[in-house]
């Protein structure tokens, strides 16, 4: 149940020191929408990550590992979080995982999983996981547009389509003709 509770905030100074917590930035008119317009979530930690090799890199991460598990722990040190010791020894609770989580992804740019301190235990193990996925990503090839032309006034446009479909349908020309023809595409 929501509880209120009375509090003298400055809110013109919270938002002068750039240092919101996420609890209070709804608070600060724009602060949320002017931090994720400025920036893409991440770009500063690629670029701190290109100059690199592949150790630098891992040390990089484990490092940013450390660091956001340290914040959300409430610690003022990477030092609290030995990278070899386990997150549930360290502390964390699935509130604690979740918040790391999303921290750690904004800094990353890393999509991670919301159970990744239980699949990744330590920050080791975390830090070598992040550093997999950025390896492994690559700008993705976007695949071409095509046009579809639908005779008549038709309301429905399929813009794009990342499902797939009983009766081999894989684009939306093959959707059209399947929803058009009145065929049963039911599949195991």
């Amino acid at each position: 149940r929501p509880v209120t509770v009375p509090i003298g905030l400055d809110t013109r100074a919270l938002a002068r020191s750039g240092d919101v917590p996420p609890i209070l930035s709804g608070l600060i008119a724009g602060h949320v929408r002017a931090r994720r317009a400025a920036v893409a979530p991440g770009a500063e930690f690629a670029a701190r990550l290109a100059g690199l090799d592949a150790a630098g890199r891992l040390a990089l991460i484990l490092g940013v590992v450390r660091l956001h598990a340290a914040r959300v722990l409430g610690h003022d040190s990477i030092d609290a979080v030995p990278a070899g010791r386990v997150f549930s020894e360290l502390g964390f609770d699935s509130l604690s995982a979740v918040e790391f989580r999303n921290q750690l992804g904004a800094a990353t740019g890393v999509r991670l999983p919301a159970t990744l301190v239980f699949d990744y235990p330590t920050p080791e193990a975390l830090a070598r996981f992040v550093f997999d996925e950025l390896k492994d990503s690559g700008p993705s090839p976007v695949p071409a547009a095509t046009a579809t032309v639908v005779a008549g006034n038709d309301p429905i446009v399929i813009v794009g389509m990342g499902c797939r479909f009983p009766g081999g349908v894989s684009s939306p020309d093959e959707l059209w003709h399947l929803l058009g023809s009145g065929v049963d595409a039911m599949g195991g």
